[in-house]
């Protein structure tokens, strides 16, 4: 049995819903902690050096928002740029200590949020969560990128479309 429009619809809503619900509850926390793609940065430069452009593949922004963010968690100390052993003309974003400490700070700070959000919530219900959203995720990444059907273009005005047009690749 396949996944009905009426279904994805409401999947969609629900998903709609709970990003915008992370981003209220991460605009009021706005000065406390940190955002989404600067916990992202530091948690994948923690494991291991990474090159700009794989960095922004890894979080799925484009370069231009992970070459901002890294500059700004450069600033701040937080990470710092390497060069890269196998091509003297790159670099390597790398974690510092001090950078290892606010994650860490980061990390007990979100748990607690969590924890503090789910009162109701009971561990097994959190790991079925946890297995829906990681099928979801895993599904939708292994999706194809292209579709059968052209998007139409429906958005907020001609503004919107302009902006559109312009982030979209050229066609080759």
């Amino acid at each position: 049995m396949s996944l009905s429009e009426n279904r994805a619809a409401q999947l969609l809503t629900a998903l709609d819903s709970v990003v915008r619900t992370v981003r209220f509850v991460a605009a009021k926390d706005h000065g406390q902690t940190m955002t989404g793609t600067l916990s992202g940065i530091l948690s994948a430069v923690s494991a291991t050096d990474l090159r700009p452009g794989d960095l922004a593949g890894h979080l799925m922004v484009a370069p231009s928002v992970a070459s901002r963010a890294v500059a700004a968690l450069e600033a701040d100390g937080l990470v710092e740029r390497h060069p890269d052993p196998d091509d003297a003309r790159a670099s390597r974003i790398g974690i510092t200590e001090l950078g290892r400490d606010r994650l860490a700070e980061h990390r007990r700070y979100t748990l607690q949020r969590v924890v503090a959000a789910l009162p109701d919530w009971d561990d097994e219900e959190a790991a079925l969560a946890t297995q829906v959203l990681s099928r979801l995720d895993l599904s939708l990444a292994a999706a194809p990128t292209t579709h059968p059907l052209l998007a139409p273009k429906v958005l907020a005005g001609s503004t919107a479309i302009t902006l559109l047009d312009q982030m979209e690749p050229a066609a080759s």
